[in-house]
């Protein structure tokens, strides 16, 4: 349907909810500096890119919960750099934030004051806009109308991230770290992303990287494709990006999505498991009941080591041995899962540490009623690795593998 409707038509209809958002942001600028005491020359200037009729300026909006790991003044990590960006004449761009620190996140509270000295520094004033008392009402017109929407959390903290979801909706296009719904949603043609970089990394290092990297994509890619405007006013090349961002995201990230999520993936599978622990007169329920109350007065008396010595190199290709020695205290071999977790050293953010297990199997009971675990591993990937054990109470009844929420490591 996106695709059938007109460039032109889009573009105003756009255009026309942009012009709104303006309004709006230009209200709410002047009636908070009012109430602070700035002075009217001030205002003005702060003001002044969002009304200026004759320039369709680039607006990147950022409003959220100001939590640290959101990472809110990523963007400032180069700030001449930045300053030369926003205020090119012919490709000028305009920052919106907006959002509230908790209370007590003190941390928090500091990013706001960062970005309010930034936007009343003469040289990046009317670029960078600080709205106070964020609330839902003000979301939504700041979703309607900016250009494009800025999310840079620091990976992999962000669990959702809805604010780029309800963007797309609008029209907007994400700019965003991999992390969140946007490593799902960003299909190549739909926005822009930034890879994270690996997390055994310094911090210091991911977030200059990372910053870099945004500034890159800013001034080689996202700029240059909103002002490549023909004959016709717009840039085509941006309207089939918002277009593509508004029909792929709309139908996958929604509220119906969402529900038949937890219906298929929690809510049957917890009848389903609800049903099979209940027959036959809750038999199995009784069973796992009487199971984890003995795991619960047994763990505490679980140790693992070491069995043997395990080779530090070896040829790709090869298996090695691993052997490990248990102390159950009273549980039995099944009662437990052993298992061998590899991972490649800097293995990079996309890649899961638990995704390639190798299960230990018990070998024999050892003297002083330990019990041996053995396996062949033939490590997956060329390079360096870690290994590493772990052990955890398992029942086949229950309804996640980790339910205990007991585990050991080696």
């Amino acid at each position: 349907f996106v695709d059938k409707i007109p460039d032109y038509h889009y573009w105003s209809i756009h255009k026309a909810l942009k012009q709104q958002m303006a309004e709006f942001v230009v209200h709410r600028l002047k009636r908070q500096h009012k109430r602070n005491g700035t002075g009217y020359s001030v205002t003005k200037r702060m003001t002044e890119k969002l009304t200026a009729p004759d320039k369709d300026v680039m607006v990147i909006g950022f409003a959220r919960r100001f939590a640290t790991y959101k990472r809110a003044t990523l963007i400032f990590s180069d700030l001449p750099r930045l300053e030369r960006l926003l205020t090119n004449p012919d490709r000028p761009v305009v920052l919106v934030f907006a959002g509230k620190a908790h209370p007590q996140d003190n941390p928090g509270q500091h990013l706001i004051k960062v970005i309010h000295d930034l936007s009343m520094h003469p040289n990046l004033m009317g670029h960078i806009l600080l709205l106070e008392d964020y609330d839902q009402a003000m979301a939504r017109r700041l979703l309607s109308g900016v250009d494009v929407w800025l999310n840079n959390p620091e990976y992999p903290k962000e669990a959702s991230g809805t604010s780029g979801e309800k963007a797309a909706m609008n029209g907007a296009v994400n700019l965003s770290v991999l992390d969140g719904w946007w490593g799902e949603g960003y299909d190549g043609s739909n926005g822009w992303a930034i890879a994270p970089r690996d997390i055994d990394l310094d911090e210091e290092f991911r977030n200059r990287e990372e910053a870099r990297d945004l500034l890159d994509l800013l001034e080689f890619e996202v700029l240059p494709l909103y002002y490549d405007r023909a004959a016709q006013g717009y840039s085509e090349g941006w309207v089939a990006c918002s277009k593509a961002s508004m029909k792929t995201i709309t139908p996958k990230f929604n509220a119906q999505r969402m529900v038949m999520d937890y219906v298929w993936q929690y809510y049957e599978p917890a009848t389903l498991q609800g049903r099979r622990l209940m027959a036959d007169n809750a038999r199995l329920a009784r069973e796992l009941a009487a199971w984890k109350a003995k795991v619960h007065q047994a763990w505490g008396g679980v140790s693992i080591k070491v069995h043997g010595c395990v080779t530090d190199q070896c040829t790709w290709g090869d298996e090695v041995e691993l052997k490990v020695e248990m102390e159950l205290n009273g549980l039995a071999p099944e009662d437990v899962r052993v298992e061998c977790v590899v991972a490649m050293e800097c293995s990079g953010t996309h890649s899961d540490p638990g995704s390639d297990r190798f299960l230990l199997q018990p070998v024999k009971n050892q003297k002083g009623k330990t019990t041996l675990f053995s396996t062949q591993v033939k490590p997956p990937y060329p390079g360096l690795q870690t290994l590493r054990i772990r052990a955890y109470p398992y029942h086949e009844a229950l309804s996640h593998p980790l339910e205990m929420g007991a585990m050991l490591w080696v």
